[in-house]
């Protein structure tokens, strides 16, 4: 339950800063000019990886304070 919680609050948390630090990386050079659905889906797609990986860990870390405790 804790670990439910916790994945679901990190979440929009860390999409919000992967989001924004993607956008700081201007990976729109990359690609080709007037392909805007296709940038705005790399970074929908990066943010989601991002936020997903650091709410996993903070789940994984939760679980070993929880196994100390």
């Amino acid at each position: 339950m804790l670990d439910t919680v916790i994945y679901f609050t990190a979440l929009p948390v860390f999409f919000a800063i992967g989001l924004r630090v993607l956008m700081a990386l201007h990976i729109e050079g990359k690609f080709e000019k007037m392909r805007i659905w296709e940038i705005k889906t790399a970074y929908f797609l990066g943010a989601l990886v991002i936020a997903h990986t650091i709410a996993e860990i903070m789940v994984r870390v939760s679980e070993l304070v929880t196994q100390w405790f």
